[in-house]
């Protein structure tokens, strides 16, 4: 059994050391950010879970590559990512399912059903909006905004520059606020 305060870097030099149970806790520790993260790429539960499993087996066979003293977190997002961009171009857009938040709600939200009708609104409007930008864009906004890395993370998630980051970010910042003013017309136009 190994403790949950075992680093990274101790868990995964008993991996490669041929300790597969090690692997466990670096399993625990990032399955929910990682499906968080994938969830917000794909829009679908079960296509996200699946991501998340396939990023794992990734991550556990490949990591004899991985390097010691290099960020885990950000590795496994980029094997995650990546699979998730392939699926997305073999996939054809189908139906989005809303997001539900698995955190919870304060008590006093959940005595106020019109807080909490505001709140699911405005999350299903960032939804719809976010489902409306290029697939570069959205993984960089997930990957700054609710995984909250930084630019240097995300160049190398993604393996691109950090300036490519930057840029893209403030193109998809931009086009984000165009997609919301749009659907402001289109919902005074009902």
């Amino acid at each position: 059994m190994y403790s949950s305060i075992e680093s990274d870097e101790i868990l995964i030099k008993r991996v490669k050391n041929g300790d597969c149970e090690a692997f466990n806790p670096l399993v625990e520790r990032y399955k929910l950010a990682l499906y968080k993260l994938m969830y917000r790429m794909v829009y679908n539960r079960d296509d996200a879970e699946d991501l998340v499993e396939e990023a794992f087996i990734k991550a556990y066979r490949s990591i004899s590559r991985f390097e010691i003293g290099r960020p885990f977190y950000a590795w496994l997002s980029r094997l995650a990512v990546n699979n998730a961009i392939n699926f997305l171009r073999k996939k054809k857009r189908g139906h989005l399912e809303p997001l539900e938040w698995s955190e919870h709600r304060l008590v006093a939200e959940k005595q106020n059903p019109v807080a909490m009708t505001r709140e699911k609104m405005l999350k299903e409007r960032i939804n719809k909006a976010m489902a409306q930008l290029p697939q570069e864009y959205r993984t960089i906004l997930v990957l700054r905004v609710n995984d909250e890395l930084s630019y240097e993370e995300i160049s190398e998630v993604l393996k691109i520059p950090k300036g490519t980051v930057m840029s893209r970010l403030a193109r998809a910042r931009q086009r984000l606020k165009e997609i919301f003013k749009e659907m402001e017309v289109h919902k005074h136009e009902m």
